[in-house]
């Protein structure tokens, strides 16, 4: 995938220039065990505020959740996830649209998590409902957001300005049959 800048100074987790590189990897390591992401033979290494991450995720959704858990931790500058591959379990069959008019949400699903998501920075006095308004062209829609960034996301009126989020794809836009 690539090289992504955060902002180093803000972020998950307590640490300042004094801690050592050592205690943050830690930190990380700990954060992505815990968000229990499936990604096999997982590797971190940090230098001076760039951490490059690599491993064989399961899905394109674990890959970007990964990268943003370890980007959006203080201290860290840069994420270099060229080393983490994408190797889903269950590999998304083409699907002939036309022939499968009617595909089941879980199919919906597999293709939004197969394609890259959008991603956004949270500015100051930014909601996840302000996000989904400007994003997916409707407030409400801020569940999708929340949910697209969990387990880095444990609340969805905690996030703060400079954090990087995930934007689901506006495929799965609920459009209201009765609506008139």
């Amino acid at each position: 995938m690539g090289m992504f800048d955060f902002i180093k100074e803000i972020g998950f987790g307590k640490h300042d220039e004094k801690d050592k590189a050592a205690d943050l990897e830690k930190s990380l390591n700990a954060s992505i065990q815990q968000a229990g992401l499936n990604i096999k033979d997982f590797s971190l290494k940090l230098d001076k505020g760039l951490a490059t991450i690599g491993g064989t995720a399961g899905s394109l959704k674990d890959s970007e959740l990964a990268r943003l858990i370890v980007g959006n931790h203080r201290g860290v500058e840069k994420v270099n996830d060229d080393a983490l591959k994408v190797v889903p379990a269950n590999p998304t069959p083409l699907i002939n649209t036309q022939a499968q008019a009617s595909s089941s949400a879980p199919q919906a699903s597999a293709l939004a998590d197969a394609q890259p998501a959008k991603m956004v920075a949270v500015k100051k006095g930014d909601t996840l409902s302000k996000i989904a308004k400007e994003q997916l062209g409707n407030a409400n829609r801020y569940p999708e957001i929340f949910e697209a960034n969990r387990p880095m996301l444990k609340d969805p009126d905690e996030i703060f300005p400079g954090q990087i989020l995930r934007i689901p794809s506006n495929s799965g836009a609920s459009a209201s049959p009765m609506s008139h």
